[in-house]
């Protein structure tokens, strides 16, 4: 292996240790409502990005679905903490 890709290999894998470590900051920052947060705040942006015209998207899924995703992820997430809190009221 060559020092040009052994260099590349290791960025490569940087490039994989920033994602998650940007995830594991967010998940300290929000903690248990970390899923509910991040689908939220995907959704807002993808769909932002879209309503500006940008169509290459850097996700494992790719446009409508990943909106479509994240927006279902959020909406289920919106439901369990509001089955919960009312759960906890009834207490």
């Amino acid at each position: 292996m060559s020092e040009w890709d052994r260099e590349q290999q290791g960025k490569r894998y940087e490039g994989w240790a920033f994602t998650f470590c940007k995830a594991a900051f967010l998940v300290l920052i929000f903690q248990k409502y970390s899923l509910l947060a991040l689908s939220g705040l995907a959704t807002l942006f993808y769909l932002l990005a879209a309503a500006k015209g940008v169509r290459q998207w850097r996700c494992w899924a790719k446009p409508p679905w990943v909106t479509i995703f994240w927006g279902a992820v959020f909406a289920q997430q919106v439901w369990q903490h509001a089955a919960w809190q009312f759960a906890a009221s009834a207490r």
